[in-house]
């Protein structure tokens, strides 16, 4: 610091000289970010060309590197105060827009300029402002602003206004064009080029791959470009580099895959959450519009979850009555998904080979986000799945998309998305609530497409296949044994070799289904201890905080009196209560654990399902649900876990899908009824928005869901249990009790 006057009375800071090249260090994350942050002041400047030129040996202390663009350029006085002043007074304000084509500004925080000294020790600034006479120069050597004990206003910037050398036609700003593209002369007379030398870096193949592939997602491809200007021109960008990285050589484009994709999702989303897309499902010639309104929707445990309420076939009090609306404002965007198993058609069209093409798409692939026209770093970069899709993958193989079968354009702006703001570092975006409803938004509609895509992909079963006969019915060798006796009635060996393998055979079935009961109970048990776990705090809390304050007032009290008792008997009262909601509790996880169970015993149908409901009666309460359960008495012999997981799935799935409706419209009704001796039905009705037509065979096959994060398990394993248990059935009524979802259990076997 220096003191301000000699009375003391304040000081001015007096910054050192190394704060400017720390901002362009520790603010930017790269040397090839650095360059892109250079592109987008050529941008903001109105620039039509850029040409991002490496000089060798591209070494360290070496090689040099110049970004030459026609933008409208800059004067000598502009270069000596705003161009070196990060966050000067003209970045603030109201929006700020191009001069002549009316671009959305992306250098805000004025800190891109500073990029240059992440990449070299030495830049020379050529400059000249359109319809002047002169241009301006200037030499900056970063290696002053390392000294320690120098402040800034002693570091020495040569600076001048001299005749255009390099500025004009016959110089340095020729290279933008080819011989043949070259423009008038009077359109050669404006543009500004970095020249930074001395390199701090080596540069090697894979920084020129990734430059090429940041550089061809910075501006927004012309698949869904919208120019605000039909004036502008666009954008180009090319990059030459020394002999040895001439692949690298060329104008930055978009690889030819994106133009032949299997999947297009395509809309928009408005400010209400009112969303318009459409899906198509280019090999089926499917072109299926989509409309309804994301809202966040009070859940069962109290918290807001995304959730899409259709338009169509609702009414207005049909709606659920807690909603929150969505903070991320306005989006449009595109989609585009490859099945990476079938990419003939991509070889059709481009000549290239699988490996190239998966190559191609490996570097492509990611969900970008661009404001206002230019990309926001680093969605969609290589490894920067924002949207966590491989994890839902791994969830669930069979329906989900991966990061890398998906390129998607997700457009913002600055006007209309105020709360999706930048990070410091200008790296990202900030972690808020607006973030997060972007990202559920997009998953959720991506969910959607992967439900079409699924019923579109041939599988092994045909189309509309269910397992509700029974993973196992179709392993029955006893035709054989019969072909065998008929054909070959004289073999005596081969009727023991098939009788042999079918006693072999049958045991190893069973053997297998003993083993797929475990893994069933394994998961419902994880979603029960979820459950329980949540619902085990407060007791717990309770039990702990009573305690704690029965043995205070055991201490304090110098005599046990009337008073006393009192306060302590009630307290001990809470906890008995408390600790009989955890019995309670365990008890009804008992079915679930682990020990060898005994034949299934004669119990009453009934009460299990009111055993089922009650481990969600918290959940029931906080929806406002109503629920009619069955009153009859069913004696059966039955495994108690095995219809608590029949009854648990069933009651899960209605308890998310009852949230999309009006609270007063929630209703559950569970009916049991004997239709012969063997021979028991029951009928799960729930009043939520019902399963659409395209979708009631499909949601009785394993890992399908139409949930964002569904896993798809739930009606496979009830499917499972009451076919290869009880010899059952499990089917969706067209009709039924209640408007929404209505499933028919029939039951063949111990009962």
């Amino acid at each position: 610091m220096m003191a301000n006057s000699d009375t003391d009375k304040g000081f001015a800071l007096r910054p050192r000289a190394r704060l400017l090249r720390t901002l362009g260090e520790e603010l930017i994350s790269s040397e090839v970010v650095a360059v892109i942050e250079l592109v987008k002041n050529a941008y903001d400047a109105d620039a039509t060309n850029v040409l991002i030129r490496f000089t060798g040996p591209l070494e360290p202390g070496k090689g040099a590197i110049e970004v030459i663009d026609n933008g409208h350029g800059m004067e000598l006085k502009t270069l000596q105060s705003i161009w070196m002043e990060p966050a000067t007074s003209s970045k603030r304000g109201k929006i700020r827009r191009t001069e002549k084509y009316k671009r959305r500004f992306l250098g805000e925080k004025g800190i891109g300029r500073f990029a240059s000294s992440r990449l070299a020790d030495e830049l020379e600034v050529v400059s000249r402002r359109e319809g002047t006479s002169k241009e301006a120069y200037g030499i900056f050597d970063w290696r002053q602003f390392d000294d320690d004990q120098k402040y800034l206003d002693e570091v020495l910037i040569l600076l001048e206004h001299r005749q255009p050398i390099e500025i004009k036609p016959g110089g340095t700003i020729d290279s933008l064009w080819k011989d043949d593209e070259m423009p008038t002369p009077r359109y050669r007379e404006k543009g500004t080029i970095l020249r930074m030398a001395s390199l701090k870096q080596k540069w090697e193949s894979n920084h020129f791959e990734a430059l090429r592939r940041g550089l061809a997602r910075l501006v927004l491809p012309n698949l869904t470009k919208k120019k605000e200007d039909d004036k502008d021109p666009g954008f180009e960008v090319e990059i030459a580099v020394p002999p040895e990285f001439s692949q690298f050589s060329s104008k930055v484009e978009q690889p030819p895959i994106l133009k032949h994709p299997h999947y297009v999702v395509r809309g928009s989303v408005d400010n209400d959450g009112n969303f318009s897309i459409t899906y198509k499902v280019l090999a089926e010639g499917i072109d299926e519009p989509f409309k309804g309104q994301f809202v966040r929707v009070k859940d069962a445990k109290g918290r807001f979850e995304l959730r899409n309420i259709k338009e169509t076939e609702s009414k207005k009090d049909d709606k659920p009555t807690e909603t929150r609306e969505i903070e991320c404002g306005r989006i449009d965007l595109e989609l585009r998904v490859w099945d990476r198993d079938e990419l003939g058609n991509v070889v059709q069209k481009t000549r290239s080979t699988i490996q190239d093409i998966r190559n191609d798409l490996d570097a492509l692939a990611g969900v970008n986000i661009y404001r206002d026209g230019f990309r926001v770093l680093p969605y969609g970069e290589p490894k920067d799945d924002w949207l966590r899709l491989d994890l839902r993958r791994v969830q669930n193989p069979t329906l989900r998309l991966s990061n890398n079968q998906i390129y998607g354009v997700v457009q913002i702006s600055a006007d209309t998305n105020t709360k999706l703001r930048d990070q410091s570092n200008r790296e990202g975006l900030d972690e808020n609530q607006a973030l997060q409803d972007l990202r559920e938004i997009i998953t959720n509609l991506l969910s959607r497409l992967e439900t079409l895509r699924y019923d579109s992909r041939p599988r092994n079963a045909g189309k509309g296949a269910r397992p509700v006969g029974g993973l196992f019915t179709g392993f029955d060798l006893k035709p054989l044994a019969d072909y065998v006796a008929k054909q070959l009635p004289q073999d005596k060996k081969a009727r023991e070799l098939v009788e042999k393998t079918e006693k072999l055979f049958g045991g190893q079935l069973k053997e297998i289904q003993t083993v797929l009961a475990r893994y069933q109970r394994l998961a419902t048990l994880g979603q029960l201890i979820d459950h329980v776990l949540h619902e085990g705090r407060q007791p717990i809390a309770s039990i702990n905080s009573e305690a704690a304050l029965g043995l205070e007032d055991v201490l304090r009290a110098e005599k046990v009196g009337s008073a006393f008792v009192t306060k302590a008997a009630g307290r001990f009262s809470v906890i008995r209560k408390q600790g009989d909601v955890l019995s309670i509790a365990f008890k009804r996880m008992e079915p679930f654990g682990g020990r060898r169970r005994g034949r299934p015993t004669q119990l009453y149908l009934e009460e299990i399902i009111r055993d089922a409901f009650s481990v969600f009666a918290d959940d029931i309460g906080r929806l406002n649900i109503k629920t009619k359960l069955p009153q009859t008495q069913t004696l059966v012999r039955i495994d108690p876990a095995e219809m608590q997981e029949v009854i648990i799935n069933l009651l899960q799935n209605s308890l998310y899908w009852l949230e999309q409706v009006n609270e007063s419209k929630r209703e559950v009704v569970v009916s049991v009824e004997r239709k012969g001796q063997d021979h028991v039905d029951i009928v799960f009705s729930d009043s939520g928005p019902g399963v659409p037509p395209e979708n009631r065979e499909l949601i009785f096959e394993p890992y399908f869901s139409t949930k964002p994060e569904g896993v798809g398990l739930g009606l496979s394993i009830v499917g499972e249990i009451i076919s290869d248990y009880y010899e059952g059935s499990l089917e969706l009524l067209k009709d039924g009790p209640l408007k929404g979802a209505n499933f028919l259990i029939t039951l063949r076997k111990r009962v």
